[in-house]
């Protein structure tokens, strides 16, 4: 099935002045992004900071990476609370803002049963006619959705494909037997990508995304044509800077190498977010040494030939 949402789609930061969203370096990055390869945004994930963004502020920036990005290009909202109500509300922001699709972030804090995540989902998609994503994030959530609510949603046509945070191989067939393959699986786990194709998984939505896009673009193209050892070569020049990443909330030193690579992105988080600490910060640097700056002129905004992708 060639679905748009095959590929390999970056989970953009949201950049900050001090506490103003900073539109016109996101407009930057979101240009550089498609240049490098980029096939694809999620915005307002948790790498964006969605929890300390006004609805406001949220609909303006998916506006701005829609504007940014060109009319046609692949541009996910992620979107969701724990009440049911304010999704379907925060939802149609996010049509008028022009999302391509819904990246559906499940009930987190109340953690409601199998029966109340199937008819949140249904909700959600009876209010909506773009397509939807599942996003399942035991971790913030506290809930898994299971394969049998998968199954439920199956008369839902508009739901068609889950974004799996955990790299769990038996559970992408497990998908795949309950549904059929053309249900898309991708997977958050930057390390395991690869694995996770070689499973029956089509994409990947990834923070590190907003530093290598054209090593994901490359990563993602040896996958499809089958070039399994290529893809696990570039698979392993991830391994360090995501191990690095890790030590700190996301997108706190995904911010700091951001600033480092791109004159006039700053590193500034919002509340409780804080600035990177000294150790770590300087693991980033390190590791970061090797990768591309961008130009120091403007980007365009579509996509360039596969040769200026390097």
């Amino acid at each position: 099935m060639n679905h748009w949402l095959h590929g390999m789609f970056t989970a953009l930061v949201t950049p900050f002045e001090g506490e103003r969203v900073d539109h016109a370096s996101l407009e930057r990055l979101v240009a550089w992004q498609v240049a490098q390869g980029a096939d694809g945004f999620v915005v307002g994930s948790a790498t964006g900071e969605f929890p300390t963004l006004t609805l406001e502020e949220r609909a303006a920036i998916l506006a701005t990476v829609r504007s940014a990005a060109g009319r046609h290009f692949p541009v996910v909202a992620a979107a969701g609370t724990n009440a049911t109500e304010q999704t379907l509300a925060e939802i149609a922001r996010a049509e008028r803002a022009g999302a391509s699709a819904i990246l559906l972030r499940l009930p987190y804090y109340n953690r409601p049963t199998q029966a109340g995540l199937v008819a949140h989902a249904a909700a959600v998609a009876q209010a909506t006619t773009l397509e939807i994503i599942l996003d399942n994030d035991p971790e913030r959530c506290g809930v898994e959705l299971s394969c049998e609510a998968l199954e439920q949603l199956a008369p839902h046509a508009n739901i068609i494909g889950i974004l799996e945070r955990r790299g769990d191989l038996a559970r992408c067939d497990r998908i795949a037997r309950v549904r059929d393959r053309r249900f898309m699986r991708l997977i958050a786990a930057a390390d395991m990508i690869p694995s996770y194709f070689l499973a029956g998984g089509c994409g990947a939505v990834t923070a590190v995304g907003n530093l290598v896009p054209h090593w994901l673009f490359r990563l993602g193209s040896a996958m499809r044509s089958e070039l399994y050892g290529q893809a696990q070569m570039l698979q392993r020049r991830l391994v360090p800077v995501n191990a690095v990443l890790a030590r700190e909330p996301e997108p706190v030193l995904i911010k700091h190498a951001l600033s480092l690579l791109h004159p006039g992105v700053h590193p500034d988080c919002r509340l409780p977010l804080t600035p990177a600490g000294e150790a770590a910060a300087r693991l980033v640097e390190e590791a970061i040494e090797d990768f591309p700056r961008p130009p120091l002129s403007a980007v365009g905004g579509h996509r360039a030939p596969a040769s200026a992708r390097a």
